[in-house]
């Protein structure tokens, strides 16, 4: 019988293939391409974030003793990472409920998409995506936040936030030798914001 730990890995599969062929052009311009790998794997790929997303709040104190860092910077990404969470359990449940089987294809998922009848939330996770990231832009101008980061990782180690620690040095040095954010992010939400709406025949 398949579980719905099962299911949630096979959304998460769907979704991260779904983005790399919907960002493909983005992927192949040379300074994006970390920044669509992370994007692809590290928010989105098929693994377990139990262990980020616990360590992450944790983290937040640690992260706000770094130059240049606001709290509101932090809370932002917890925010999206509690919230795509969330999402992406409720649509798996629902699936899973509904024996869909985990070899779904595009149309069955947008189908389940929207019969979770989240559009709002969807609205939030894609404007708290577009926010993070020229947040993380920003914060990768600065040289004495990167040298904190990589510093503090035995700190994090130390703490047993490992995990969540490596996820922002990851995202850190994607978006670090990026010279300009805007195409990329416009086009991430320009693309997701079209798909919603189709979606939701809005």
């Amino acid at each position: 019988m398949t579980t719905l730990t099962q299911y949630r890995i096979a959304l998460q599969i769907f979704q991260s293939n779904r983005l790399r062929r919907d960002y493909s052009d983005l992927a192949e311009i040379p300074q994006y391409d970390l920044v669509g790998e992370f994007f692809f794997s590290e928010m989105y790929g098929p693994r377990d974030f139990t262990a980020r997303d616990a360590g992450a709040r944790r983290l937040q104190h640690i992260l706000q003793m770094l130059p240049g860092v606001h709290v509101r910077d932090v809370e932002v990404v917890l925010e999206l990472l509690d919230l795509t969470n969330k999402l992406d359990g409720g649509l798996a449940r629902l699936m899973f409920r509904h024996n869909t089987g985990t070899d779904f294809d595009e149309a069955t998922y947008d189908y389940f998409y929207r019969l979770t009848d989240n559009y709002d939330d969807r609205l939030t996770q894609l404007k708290l995506v577009d926010t993070s990231l020229y947040n993380v832009f920003r914060l990768s101008r600065s040289q004495l936040l990167g040298i904190g980061l990589h510093r503090s990782r035995l700190v994090a180690k130390l703490a047993g936030i490992e995990v969540a620690h490596d996820f922002l040095v990851k995202g850190y040095d994607a978006v670090r030798n990026v010279t300009e954010i805007e195409h990329f992010a416009q086009t991430v939400y320009t693309r997701e914001l079209a798909r919603l709406d189709r979606i939701y025949e809005r």
